[in-house]
């Protein structure tokens, strides 16, 4: 990776890594022109591990929205799908009792690893259609706009006709996806964190975007995974200008929040808002200390992009 996503500026004082220096400085919060628009999560790893599980006081879903709305713009919810749809409709109402905006969640949660998206004929039409109805139907009742696409990687295929595959199944899906006012968002993820998946070279995902040529689907911009594969950062976002449905953080090494890795966030945040992405910007990730004290440390890290109050 480059110095063009990590903190060490460059020494002739040209900007980060050869690119540009923005006219707006990059200094913490003072180099924002915006403050950003976090999300907490629900469960990243699993449904009933939530971002604030102990200074929430319970991972109790109500109780879970009620901390977040007091500090965030949004939520968001892997593990949508595993709930009910009856807990999914009380989540989306009492989210918008208390102001949240709901950002995405995984689609096909129990299969995410398998070939899904890449299966081909009758059978393998019917299963994504019952798999996407299942996925509108739930963003429906929570209001929300965004779903991520992953899908696992078959070892026994060609991988260029796994890639064609995907793309045409979202080419049929965007259709439906449109119709329902949902985003279909492809990610680049990394080995270390999601092993088995087909996509893990961001210019798959370009590709892929290249073949649909549909605006109801889009990039998720999973800003750790890219980091993770050594990829520069200011030039993905630039290269993605216009094709960004969803933003995902985490810091590296590992997945902690901004701010306890090594990567440079205020030019980040910059070059999203300069591309026009102004949606959450989702923290799937866990804090880099465990319990309370680190649950603290990462909304104190968090502040010094956002403010203190941390919210829109």
């Amino acid at each position: 990776m480059t110095d063009a996503s990590r903190r060490e500026r460059d020494p002739a004082g040209g900007g980060y890594g050869g690119l540009p220096k923005s006219p707006c400085g990059f200094s913490a919060m003072e180099g924002l022109t915006k403050p950003p628009r976090f999300a907490a999560h629900l469960g990243v790893r699993a449904p009933d591990r939530p971002l604030f599980r102990e200074l929430a006081g319970s991972t109790d879903v109500q109780t879970q929205l009620a901390f977040v709305a007091r500090r965030f713009a949004g939520i968001s919810d892997n593990f949508l799908l595993l709930r009910s749809p009856g807990e999914q409709t009380a989540i989306g109402r009492y989210a918008q009792e208390l102001g949240l905006e709901f950002g995405s969640f995984v689609h096909d949660p129990l299969r995410w690893n398998h070939p899904i998206w890449t299966q081909t004929g009758r059978t393998g039409r019917a299963t994504l259609r019952a798999a996407l109805a299942e996925s509108l139907a739930a963003a429906g009742r929570v209001e929300a706009r965004t779903v991520s696409c992953v899908t696992g990687r078959d070892p026994d295929r060609a991988f260029a006709l796994q890639l064609r595959a995907m793309a045409d199944n979202l080419a049929w899906a965007a259709e439906h996806a449109a119709r329902a006012g949902v985003t279909l968002c492809i990610e680049t993820t990394h080995p270390s964190f999601a092993p088995g998946a087909l996509i893990e070279r961001f210019d798959d995902a370009l590709q892929i975007l290249r073949h649909v040529d549909h605006a109801a689907v889009q990039l998720n911009l999973d800003i750790g995974h890219l980091a993770l594969h050594g990829e520069d950062i200011l030039p993905a976002i630039a290269l993605s200008r216009g094709s960004i449905g969803m933003v995902q953080l985490a810091d590296v090494p590992g997945r902690v929040e901004p701010g306890a890795g090594t990567l440079d966030w205020p030019p980040i945040f910059e070059a999203l808002r300069e591309c026009g992405y102004s949606g959450l910007l989702e923290l799937e990730l866990e804090p880099l200390e465990e319990g309370a004290a680190g649950e603290r440390a990462l909304l104190q890290r968090l502040s010094a992009f956002s403010g203190p109050a941390l919210r829109r």
